[in-house]
């Protein structure tokens, strides 16, 4: 019988996680443009300053690590789209087009065990995207995603406008079948309509330690007045970073961070984040707030700042250790930044 927060470990892992090392480094030297972007959420809506403020009287059972005590830490958060496409002259994908939307805070000042010996020390990072669930559901199926994706691109194959298969080549039949389930997930995903990224609400989509058990963790948006009017934004194909730009221009923004705990080992899995973990079983509890400083945060200097500094879910104290195969891949964030950081500085 599963335990709380249990992880189960594939034999093959390892070996999967590094041809995912070797892929991700090729597409990195592949990059015809300068600089080199990441390759997970390259294009930035914006990277800002702000404030991550501990709640106060909390249920004792959500006092583990930074929350056991009410204190405000300094972060720096960035917004970003998924998808690495691009034009023949570098420039990344509209924000018209749907997509995979993040959010990564980085808490600075935090003491603490950390979960992994590469990890920056004092700092504690929370990464979430637009949507409650993940699309695939372990390391290996990564493998299989990435042929499918390049197969679709280059028209190898192609897709009835419900979103079903037309043609696979039969080299491609086993990878697609594999991974025929992320698909519409990660169609529902990117039939969104983000408005502002100050205005959508993001979820770990994965799971995390959390002190004797496990829980996933959400950042809920506090939304004020008439959303950002998309038609009238000025430059669509950057809108997200035209509707950060003229609020926090005015104003600072705020967001609930919650966290879910997990209740239900059975119901609520640790090795499979396509599943949704029940509401009803288990709330989204507020344990803090992100507030977001009013700002300008479009000058040179900043944009640098930006592309030079990583996230990872595994820049974290032991509490916050994250759970299942996809996270596990994820260790390799680190090494994947400062490679890039190489090729950049070369």
């Amino acid at each position: 019988m599963l335990q709380l927060g249990q992880e189960c470990f594939p034999e093959d892992e390892q070996q999967t996680i590094e041809e995912l090392v070797k892929i991700f480094e090729f597409l990195m030297r592949d990059y015809q443009f300068s600089p080199t972007p990441r390759t997970q959420h390259p294009k930035s809506h914006g990277y800002v300053q702000g404030e991550f403020i501990i709640e106060e009287n909390m249920s004792d059972q959500f006092k583990v690590g930074i929350f056991a005590n009410p204190q405000t830490y300094p972060v720096w958060v960035r917004f970003s789209n998924g998808s690495g496409s691009f034009d023949k002259n570098g420039n990344f994908q509209p924000d018209t087009l749907g997509d995979i939307r993040g959010i990564s805070i980085k808490l600075l000042g935090v003491k603490g065990c950390k979960a992994f010996e590469n990890s920056a020390p004092n700092e504690q990072d929370f990464i979430a995207v637009n949507t409650p669930i993940f699309f695939l559901k372990d390391a290996k199926a990564y493998l299989d995603f990435f042929p499918i994706v390049n197969g679709i691109k280059e028209g190898k194959i192609t897709m009835n406008p419900d979103g079903t298969p037309n043609h696979i080549p039969d080299e491609l039949k086993a990878s697609y079948e594999a991974i025929a389930y992320s698909l519409p997930l990660l169609n529902g995903v990117r039939s969104q309509v983000m408005s502002s990224p100050l205005e959508a609400n993001y979820w770990s989509a994965t799971p995390y330690k959390f002190g004797e058990t496990a829980m996933k963790y959400a950042v809920f948006p506090h939304i004020e007045g008439k959303k950002f009017n998309i038609d009238a934004a000025e430059d669509k194909t950057n809108y997200l970073r035209e509707a950060m730009t003229k609020h926090l221009a005015e104003k600072d923004a705020y967001f609930d961070f919650c966290i879910q705990l997990q209740t239900d080992p059975e119901n609520m899995k640790i090795e499979d984040p396509t599943l949704l973990w029940d509401e009803k079983e288990s709330p989204f509890i507020k344990v803090a707030t992100l507030k977001i400083i009013q700002q300008n945060f479009n000058s040179q200097e900043r944009i640098e700042m930006d592309e030079k500094q990583s996230f990872s879910p595994w820049n974290c104290l032991e509490e916050y250790r994250p759970l299942g195969g996809v996270n596990r891949a994820r260790k390799i964030y680190a090494d994947m930044a400062d490679f890039r950081n190489q090729i950049n500085n070369a």
